[in-house]
C-alpha cells in the first residue's frame, strides 16, 4: 500500500485560534487546519441536510396529504426504492477510492453532482395530479433518483475527513462542525417549511407551497456544495488504489469490525430519528392538535446537533465514544419514557422533551468521527485505506435507516386506518401516540447494544502513530 500525503501550505494562523479545536501542530507533524477549511467543511453537511430533510421530515406526509397517494404505497414506495439503490452506494464508494484528477479522488463529485441533486429534490415534491397509479410511479422514479444521487454527494463529502487529517483533535473538531452544520440545515428545514409553505401557499396543504419552498432550498444547498468543493483539501490518499483489487478491498471492509459496529449503530441511529421526524408532523396536528409546534418540536431535535457539536470534543475526550454513548443514550431514553406524563402540560413536555434531544444529540455526533477512525483501522490492519468504500456504509446506513424509519410509520398508520388529515380515526390517533413515545426509548436500547461493541477508543492513538512512522519510514 502506498500512501501520499501532501504537505499543507496553510500553516497555524493567529486568526484561528478563537475556533475551538485549533491549536499547534500534531505528533504526527501535520499543522492545524485553517478557519476557512473547517468552516467549508461544516457548511457541507448544512448543505446535504437542506434538501435531505425537506425528505426525511415532510415528504412522506407531502405523499399523503399533498399529493393523495395512500399511506401504504407510500411507505412501500420508500422501502423499495431505498432497497433497490443499495448497491449503487458500493460502487459510489468504489469509484471515489479510483477516482484521479485534477480537484482530487473525492471533491470532484461535489462539484459534478450539486446541480443535478438540488433539481431532483425540487422534481421530488411536484408529483403531478393524476391517478394514484401515476403519482406512484412518478414518486417512486424521483425517490429513487434523489437516493442516487444523495449518494453521489454524500459518499465522497463523508470521504473528506479522513483525507483531510488523520489528527483525533482536528477530527474531533471537524466531527463537532459537521454535526453542527446538520443541525443548522436541519433547523432551517424544520422551523421554516411549514410556515413558508403557508405563506406561498396558503395552507400547510399546498402543492405550490412545498414547490417553491423545495426551490428555495434547493438553490442554497446547491450553493454551499460548491463552497465545501472550493475549499476542502485532500491530503491523505491512497494512491496504490488502482492496484488494490475490488475483492481485496470488500473483504478489508468485512473484516473490519469498527466498521462493522460503526455502521450497524447508524442504521439504528436513521430508524430513530427518521421515526421520530416523521411521526411528529403527524402527532403535532392529530395529538396536540396545535400545527404550529411542528416548527418547535422539530427544530428541538436538529437543535441539539448544535449543542453536541460544541460538546463533542471534550465530552468523548473524556468518556470515549463506547461509555459517552452509552451515558447519553440511557439519559436520552429515560426522559422520552417519561414524555407521556407531560402530554397535557405543554411547558413541562417541552423542557423534558429538549432535554432528551440534547442527550441523544449528544450520540449523533459521534457518527461521524467514528467512520474517519474506522479507514485508519482499515489502512492499519489491512493496508488499504478505501475512504470512499468505507463512507458508501454510512451513506447507506443513512438511506436504509432513513428509509425503514419512514415506512415504519406509513405502514403503522395504514394499518390503524390512517387515511389524510381530515379522516384520522381514533385507532390512527393511538398508533400515532405509541410511536412517538414508544420508538425512541426501544431505539435507543437498541443502539447502546450495539455501541457496546466497540472496541477502537483505547486502540486508535496508537494506530495513528505507526501510520505516521509508516509515512516517514516511505
Amino acid at each position: 500500500m502506498a500512501s501520499s500525503t501532501s504537505a499543507s501550505p496553510q500553516g497555524s494562523a493567529p486568526k484561528d485560534s478563537a475556533l475551538p479545536g485549533a491549536r499547534h501542530p500534531s505528533p504526527t507533524g501535520e499543522p492545524p487546519l485553517r478557519k476557512r477549511e473547517r468552516l467549508a467543511f461544516g457548511l457541507g453537511d448544512v448543505a446535504s441536510n437542506l434538501s435531505w430533510n425537506m425528505v426525511s421530515s415532510f415528504l412522506l406526509f407531502y405523499y399523503t396529504d399533498v399529493a393523495g397517494i395512500t399511506a401504504a404505497a407510500a411507505g412501500t414506495l420508500i422501502l423499495v426504492a431505498r432497497f433497490l439503490d443499495a448497491g449503487a452506494d458500493v460502487a459510489i464508494g468504489v469509484l471515489v477510492d479510483r477516482t484521479h484528477s485534477r480537484h482530487g479522488k473525492a471533491r470532484p463529485y461535489l462539484l459534478w453532482c450539486a446541480v443535478p441533486f438540488g433539481i431532483v429534490s425540487v422534481l421530488a415534491f411536484s408529483v403531478p395530479d393524476a391517478s394514484q397509479t401515476v403519482k406512484v410511479i412518478y414518486a417512486c422514479v424521483t425517490f429513487l433518483l434523489l437516493g442516487l444521487l444523495f449518494s453521489a454527494l454524500n459518499i465522497p463529502y463523508g470521504s473528506l475527513m479522513p483525507m483531510m487529517t488523520r489528527d483525533q483533535g482536528e477530527r474531533a473538531t471537524l466531527g463537532g462542525l459537521r454535526a453542527m452544520g446538520s443541525s443548522v440545515g436541519t433547523l432551517i428545514v424544520t422551523s421554516l417549511t411549514v410556515p413558508l409553505v403557508v405563506a406561498i401557499g396558503g395552507s400547510q396543504t399546498s402543492q405550490a407551497g412545498y414547490f417553491w419552498t423545495t426551490v428555495i432550498m434547493s438553490v442554497v444547498s446547491t450553493g454551499l456544495f460548491l463552497v465545501t468543493f472550493r475549499y476542502c483539501q485532500e491530503r491523505h490518499t491512497d494512491i496504490g488504489a488502482r492496484t488494490i483489487t475490488l475483492g481485496r478491498e470488500l473483504k478489508a471492509a468485512v473484516r473490519n469490525g469498527p466498521w462493522m459496529v460503526a455502521n450497524t449503530f447508524a442504521v439504528v441511529n436513521f430508524v430513530r430519528l427518521s421515526v421520530m421526524t416523521t411521526v411528529t408532523i403527524y402527532y403535532c396536528i392529530q395529538v396536540l392538535h396545535r400545527p404550529w409546534t411542528i416548527s418547535v418540536l422539530l427544530p428541538l431535535v436538529s437543535g441539539s446537533l448544535i449543542v453536541g457539536g460544541l460538546l463533542t470534543k471534550p465530552y468523548y475526550t473524556r468518556f470515549g465514544r463506547r461509555s459517552g454513548n452509552i451515558v447519553a443514550l440511557a439519559a436520552s431514553g429515560a426522559l422520552f419514557a417519561c414524555l407521556p406524563l407531560f402530554e397535557d402540560t405543554l411547558p413541562a413536555f417541552l423542557v423534558v422533551y429538549c432535554l432528551a434531544c440534547l442527550c441523544s444529540g449528544l450520540s449523533m455526533t459521534s457518527l461521524f468521527t467514528a467512520i474517519a477512525d474506522t479507514v485508519d483501522y482499515n489502512e492499519w490492519r489491512f493496508g488499504v485505506r478505501s475512504e470512499g468504500l468505507l463512507n458508501s456504509g454510512f451513506s447507506l446506513a443513512t438511506k436504509v435507516g432513513t428509509a425503514i424509519g419512514g415506512a415504519l410509520v406509513a405502514f403503522a398508520l395504514a394499518r390503524a386506518g390512517y387515511a389524510d388529515g381530515h379522516h384520522a380515526p381514533e385507532s390512527a390517533v393511538t398508533m400515532i401516540k405509541v410511536i412517538f413515545y414508544g420508538a425512541p426509548p426501544v431505539l435507543m436500547l437498541a443502539q447502546i447494544g450495539v455501541i457496546a461493541f466497540w472496541r477502537l477508543d483505547a486502540e486508535h492513538p496508537r494506530i495513528v502513530r505507526e501510520l505516521a512512522e509508516r509515512e516517514q519510514s516511505h
